[in-house]
């Protein structure tokens, strides 16, 4: 499998699991087209730092011709600026870069969503050690390289392993 997808059996487990708003913390080619096939009923919210990548995924996303969908794509100029705070997030996909980044916003994030998922999760320049400690559940799937891993203080996941099953 690609390695910049070895998220996507995760973040498509959490996203049949829940029903509320989802956000993104760094655009790609593989999670940011699912969102946005998710964004039909439910908010999904794109937060991107990097113009290059905003100019690719803002037109893409944001057009729908066929159905009406409410994915919104977000630029900031440094991700301290992501709008989070307007939502109670269902999902929250950390993905973005610079890598350590990726520990400060799940910080952020703690108490703002119901679960977190956080791709290269086995990276300690990523910072999430510390920052995965603070929630109460956690689940990795290490069965692809890299690693995804999912935090919540709410549910205990114990769902993941049955809900992954079928794929791997």
């Amino acid at each position: 499998m690609n390695p910049f997808a070895t998220h996507i059996p995760v973040l498509l487990a959490c996203l049949r699991r829940t029903s509320g708003p989802i956000l993104e913390f760094g655009s790609g080619w593989f999670s940011t087209p699912i969102l946005n096939a998710f964004a039909v009923g439910r908010i999904a919210r794109t937060v991107e730092a990097d113009p290059r990548w905003f100019s690719v995924v803002a037109p893409a996303c944001t057009h729908q011709p066929v159905t009406k969908h409410d994915h919104q794509i977000v630029f900031v100029p440094d991700y301290s600026q992501a709008p989070i705070d307007d939502h109670d997030w269902s999902v929250v996909l950390i993905d973005h870069e610079p890598p350590q980044r990726r520990g400060v916003d799940v910080n952020r994030l703690h108490g703002k969503c119901r679960l977190l998922v956080a791709h290269d999760s086995q990276h300690d320049a990523y910072g999430y050690g510390p920052a995965f400690e603070r929630f109460n559940y956690r689940y990795t799937f290490d069965r692809l390289m890299p690693w995804t891993t999912v935090v919540s203080d709410t549910d205990p996941l114990d769902w993941l392993d049955e809900a992954l099953r079928p794929l791997w």
